[in-house]
């Protein structure tokens, strides 16, 4: 699905960064990234990577850790290694086996509901 997309970005593993990101295009993190993430594409949260704060992505792709406040507009997909905690809307829900979910989840009609953060 989401890979099938060439990879616009990479924040690697061992790597940290803060702050407000938006992008466009597929973007994995394997790193720890702390803040805000808007993007109307796909962002891929690898197998040992984690994000804390707020994410509003067209596509989230969890094999690593989420927490915090997440909005999914088209699909949230967590895999066997993924960990979601928090808050998430999304349009849709794949949760693979072995996958932890500690959140109150809303799923449905997103364009109803407010976005992440707001």
């Amino acid at each position: 699905m989401a890979r099938e997309t060439p990879l616009a970005a990479l924040l690697g593993r061992g790597a940290s960064y803060g702050g407000d990101l938006h992008f466009e295009g597929r973007v994995r993190i394997d790193g720890h990234f702390t803040g805000t993430i808007h993007t109307s594409d796909v962002l891929e949260v690898g197998e040992g990577g984690r994000v804390e704060g707020i994410v509003d992505a067209a596509t989230l792709v969890v094999a690593g850790t989420v927490s915090g406040k997440v909005m999914a507009t088209r699909a949230l997909v967590v895999e066997g290694t993924g960990t979601l905690l928090g808050e998430v809307t999304a349009a849709t829900l794949a949760v693979e086996p072995g996958a932890c979910i500690d959140a109150h989840v809303r799923i449905g009609a997103v364009g109803g509901l407010p976005r992440a953060g707001r």
